[in-house]
């Protein structure tokens, strides 16, 4: 899958979709995802990670720029596993929305040392639960391996490296802008 084409995959009946990207284009690609599930899907978006331990909406700011604002409602009990916790608050959220999950896919992840049977099958039951509604999963990270379990539910595209021609692009970019400058 092509990252042009993520939002018509969370537009039509696919619930869960991974994207696979660098740490520091993580949020350009969270900034492009809530532009465009704004506009072509109105939707919100919300953001978590074992990092933010709290689920954050995430809005554009009047220049352009990304905002996080923590979602009030979301309220965590301290003895709650957080990624078994954010799993049931959006499988119960009463309103629409993409939810970008980080870095979760260790505990989902092929091969992977940190891999949860309990999570797996939470990721299985979201994927068909959230079908028939207009809630979406995203999830971001780098390296992204899914378990075999997950690999045909949920459809995967990778940000490559930019090539040559990009890079040239972005030199030149910068070197017209400092010369007016």
């Amino acid at each position: 899958m092509k990252l042009s084409n993520l939002l018509s995959t969370l537009d039509s009946q696919i619930s869960i979709a991974a994207v696979d990207v660098l740490s520091p284009d993580e949020a350009t690609i969270i900034q492009w995802l809530t532009t465009e599930a704004n506009n072509k899907l109105s939707s919100p978006v919300f953001f978590w990670n074992l990092g933010v331990s709290s689920l954050e909406q995430c809005l554009i700011a009047s220049d352009g720029g990304l905002i996080f604002k923590p979602v009030a409602e979301y309220k965590r009990p301290p003895q709650a596993d957080p990624l078994l916790f954010v799993f049931d608050y959006i499988a119960n959220f009463s309103a629409d929305g993409v939810f970008i999950l980080g870095d979760i896919h260790s505990f989902i992840g092929k091969n992977s040392p940190s891999l949860s049977w309990e999570v797996v099958s939470k990721v299985k039951n979201l994927y068909h639960r959230l079908k028939p509604t207009d809630k979406r999963i995203v999830l971001l990270g780098q390296n992204i391996q899914l378990h075999e379990s997950l690999v045909r539910l949920i459809p995967y595209c990778e940000i490559p490296l930019p090539g040559v021609e990009q890079i040239l692009l972005h030199i030149n970019s910068y070197l017209h802008d400092l010369q007016q400058s």
